[in-house]
């Protein structure tokens, strides 16, 4: 048997009702116990604080592009997670990132990679301005 999964949230079924560090356990945010919602315990954030700031993309909790909550990788990246960040020239493009792998600008210059789909088809680009053969057979 494989290792067991880490837990990255402290539950209260589980930890609230121990005494000491794990019951004693406190959202950073609006203050609510372990004992009442489950916490996540990499930033101390209760799951309605979670939930409330995946909808807002604030840019100091939650990435501007997709709402994950990790709040150093956004202080480092200037409110966007490393998922989103183009991993050549360093700058922020979520639906670029997630399509190809890299910033749209960046998948333009290399040249290889469609602009509807990001499946890299060099020839098929080249060929059909921009797009590859299925996307080009969709918008015919």
């Amino acid at each position: 048997m494989a290792g067991r999964m880490k837990r990255i949230w402290a539950d209260p079924n589980r930890e609230g009702r121990k005494t000491g560090r794990a019951g004693a356990r406190y959202c950073s945010r609006c203050g609510n116990s372990v004992r009442k919602f489950r916490i996540l315990k990499s930033v101390n954030l209760c799951e309605l604080c979670v939930k409330e700031l995946e909808a807002k993309r604030d840019g100091k909790f939650s990435c501007r592009g997709c709402g994950k909550v990790a709040p150093q990788e956004i202080r480092e990246h200037h409110g966007y997670c490393s998922q989103c960040i183009c991993p050549a020239c360093g700058r922020p493009d979520p639906a670029g990132v997630r399509k190809t792998g890299m910033c749209s600008n960046c998948a333009s210059v290399i040249g290889d990679f469609c602009r509807v789909c990001g499946k890299e088809a060099a020839a098929q680009v080249r060929k059909n301005r921009g797009l590859c053969n299925e996307c080009q057979k969709k918008l015919s």
